[in-house]
């Protein structure tokens, strides 16, 4: 069995210990290495030739977002931060994730979470997700411009189509990549579940608000779409449509081990947009969203899957493939022009 060596990168010793024992209690891992902070980590990696590591953010000398840009420039692999950062949703995580990062744990204690081991299923799952990833797409890291947005609010027609975007693992990225892309004409709204922790959607919301022709933000209680709007469910939530097509939210069981469930969001949109619906499901793994394109397609709506080729984890769009219901298979960057298509030529 090929074992896959892990380079672990955090400025306190205890905590480079408490992952070290985590990251060896599964047999696919070795420890290649450890480095105090970011100078430390890029020269280690140089040396150490990885195939992943964990990375903290705030360190001393040279913090860990510099030391993820060096990493991705000299040969890029996946990068798992574990830092407490996560845990605010701040906007250094976000740059992380746009810089590449694979993936994001909290801390769960502060900087010295003495109690890390209670995270270690959801480490060793993504550090596992992370060794079979495609790199590829982590390549080009490109910068957006900020963009100055023009909305006649006053003019502002209640949607009656909808976009039901999907996405996980990766999908941060191939968000950023997509919706800043949409134009502000969009004939529908955009509702999207990413599965992120508690706390960190709304930073996402502002940061893809940023970049984008549409009035992108977190979900509330009793919000109605309009045309031009892209709404992001918050993180650690359901988030519904009832019959008429007001946004709630709920507390119940995670749905396929998540919450927000993008099935959940997908299959309570038909309630109020029957038909009128395109569903998306981008990169992740496991399953969330092919019970929802399933749904969308027998109602008369049309779905479309990331392909295998840009996806970065390809577990999600591949189980909505396998289920008969996807009508476009598509890489990244030809998703958004095709999304347009579709809701002009929706009746």
């Amino acid at each position: 069995m090929k074992q896959f060596k892990i380079l672990v990168v955090d400025d306190s010793i205890l905590m480079r210990q408490i992952m070290k024992d985590i990251i060896l209690s599964d047999k696919s891992f070795v420890i290649a290495g450890e480095a105090q902070d970011g100078a430390d980590a890029i020269e280690k990696y140089k040396l150490l030739k990885p195939d992943a590591v964990t990375l903290d953010i705030e360190m001393p000398k040279i913090n860990g977002l510099i030391c993820l840009q060096q990493i991705m420039r000299i040969r890029p692999v996946p990068v798992l931060i574990v830092s407490a950062y996560s845990k605010t949703g701040s906007k250094i995580a976000l740059k992380a994730l746009e810089y590449g990062a694979f993936d994001i744990v909290e801390k769960p204690s502060g900087s010295i979470s003495i109690d890390l081991d209670r995270k270690k299923d959801e480490i060793l799952m993504k550090l596992n997700m992370a060794v079979k990833s495609n790199m590829e797409r982590f390549r080009e890291v490109k910068e957006i411009a900020e963009i100055t947005k023009k909305l006649a609010r006053s003019k502002a027609k209640r949607a009656e189509k909808l976009v039901a975007i999907a996405a996980s693992t990766g999908g941060p990225k191939s968000l950023m990549d997509i919706i800043p892309k949409l134009g502000s004409e969009l004939k529908a709204a955009v509702s999207i579940v990413q599965h992120m922790p508690a706390g960190f959607t709304r930073s996402f919301s502002e940061r893809i608000n940023s970049v984008s022709h549409l009035n992108v933000f977190e979900s509330v209680d009793n919000a109605i779409l309009n045309e031009g709007d892209c709404i992001i469910a918050q993180g650690g939530r359901h988030m519904i449509f009832d019959q008429d097509g007001i946004i709630r939210h709920n507390d119940d069981s995670p749905y396929h081990s998540v919450r927000p469930s993008a099935d959940i969001m997908m299959l309570s949109s038909i309630r109020y947009f029957r038909g009128r619906i395109i569903g998306v499901v981008l990169t992740g793994m496991g399953k969330d969203g092919s019970e929802g394109v399933s749904m969308i397609k027998k109602m008369g709506g049309i779905n479309i899957a990331e392909s295998q080729e840009s996806s970065v984890v390809f577990g999600m769009p591949k189980s909505a493939i396998d289920s008969g219901n996807v009508d476009f298979v598509l890489n990244r960057e030809d998703i958004p022009k095709k999304i347009e298509e579709l809701v002009n030529e929706m009746g």
